[in-house]
């Protein structure tokens, strides 16, 4: 390996760069426009405030006072928003909102439920929610314990002997009795008739609020991935001129060159993603969460990957046209696929799955999940095992395609 080499290929590549003042517009002012006129077309997400919360609706024919405390412990939930509506639907109807995940759970209560629960009559609520859904188990573990709470009331009314009233009344004790309280333990008044619905969904809504925290990231990521493809005809120019054959005269390895080449993508796009993400941070109030290592961990690996693939890219294309259609095409490609032009939240489940094993999807999921939902990086391993075996396979790739165009 030879130092003065790869930091001569670097500093070549960054003069070249830098010394083009159109290239300096597509780095950086390119991207903010873009940045901030899709952010005008887009709009607010949320108008600014907490991510919505999906609505736990509540048919309440009743309205009483054994309804009101069966609901108290569901008010204000961080998970869900409790909606009692004041007409009845049809439970299809509340099936169909719930499997389409319109609201995460609806329950029905029937008219004369407070006054059954005062006179220890059993009757059966009934509840709709989908099992893989957070919010819908939230709902489904509090409506159990206040139900739980009702009954206990119900049972204990049950156990006591009102006071002056005589001889006891059937079914009454002045003590307690142990077998009764099994008994009505075991045979709860209130039973709720959960049915549950829906697929697993993996993540729990969209939790960005403002069109500009998916747009600065996504195209940061967008214009990294283009301007760093694009420069794979640069490699293709050095081939023509031979510029690569006398570099291995004066005795620099194909391991050498490659390093240059590399690293000179690297550092164009590590110095283009900082610039970008403080203009964005700066620009539109974007707040990446408390997670540097993680920022700071898909920056590196996604300039890694661009880099990688753009050595790729020059090592494939046989003249300087066809690097720039190639490299215009697979960024296309991975911007659509990969939820850069839109999120990936919007689209079918199957184009989610696509999308997030592409390494554009898997980065920008990385930006949403450290902006919406404030993960770490420990939450965040599978996208950044990901990122990493896209890097190691194009790296790979790169070196091998490099060194049989050298050596042939």
């Amino acid at each position: 390996m030879n130092p003065a080499v790869i930091r001569a290929m670097l500093m070549l590549r960054l003069r070249r760069v830098l010394s083009d003042r159109s290239n300096l517009v597509w780095l950086f002012v390119m991207p903010m426009v873009f940045s901030f006129l899709m952010g005008q077309l887009m709009g607010d997400w949320n108008s600014g405030g907490p991510p919505s919360k999906p609505r736990f609706m509540v048919y309440d024919l009743d309205g009483g006072p054994a309804a009101d405390a069966l609901l108290a412990p569901l008010t204000d939930n961080e998970r869900f928003l409790l909606v009692r509506a004041d007409t009845t639907v049809a439970t299809v109807q509340a099936r169909a909102a719930v499997e389409h995940s319109r609201i995460t759970a609806a329950l029905f209560l029937p008219s004369g439920f407070s006054e059954a629960v005062a006179a220890g009559q059993p009757l059966e609520i009934e509840l709709f929610y989908d099992s893989d859904r957070l919010s819908s188990q939230t709902v489904r573990t509090l409506l159990d314990r206040s139900l739980l709470q009702i009954n206990t009331v119900a049972m204990a009314n049950g156990l006591v002997q009102p006071p002056a009233t005589g001889a006891p009344a059937p079914g009454m004790a002045a003590a307690f009795d142990e077998a009764r309280f099994r008994t009505l333990w075991d045979e709860p008044r209130v039973a709720l008739v959960g049915t549950t619905l829906g697929r697993l969904q993996e993540e729990e809504g969209f939790a960005l609020t403002k069109s500009a925290q998916h747009l600065g990231p996504a195209y940061t990521i967008f214009f990294m991935l283009m301007f760093l493809l694009l420069s794979a005809k640069e490699l293709v120019t050095e081939r023509h001129d031979r510029t690569l054959a006398r570099l291995m005269v004066s005795r620099a390895s194909s391991v050498d060159l490659v390093l240059g080449f590399f690293l000179g993508g690297m550092v164009l796009g590590l110095i283009q993603a900082a610039i970008l993400l403080v203009l964005n941070s700066v620009a539109f109030g974007i707040d990446y969460g408390d997670a540097p290592l993680a920022l700071a961990l898909v920056v590196l690996l996604f300039a890694g990957v661009a880099s990688a693939g753009s050595i790729l890219l020059g090592s494939l294309a046989r003249t300087g046209a066809q690097a720039d259609g190639l490299g215009v095409a697979v960024t296309m490609v991975l911007a659509s696929l990969g939820g850069l032009w839109w999120p990936l939240e919007v689209v079918p489940q199957f184009m989610q799955t696509l999308g997030k094993s592409l390494p554009t999807g898997q980065a920008i999921t990385v930006f949403h999940d450290m902006i919406g939902r404030g993960y770490g990086l420990a939450d965040m391993q599978t996208l950044f095992a990901g990122l990493g075996s896209w890097f190691a396979v194009l790296m790979v790739l790169a070196v091998w395609r490099f060194r049989r165009l050298i050596s042939g």
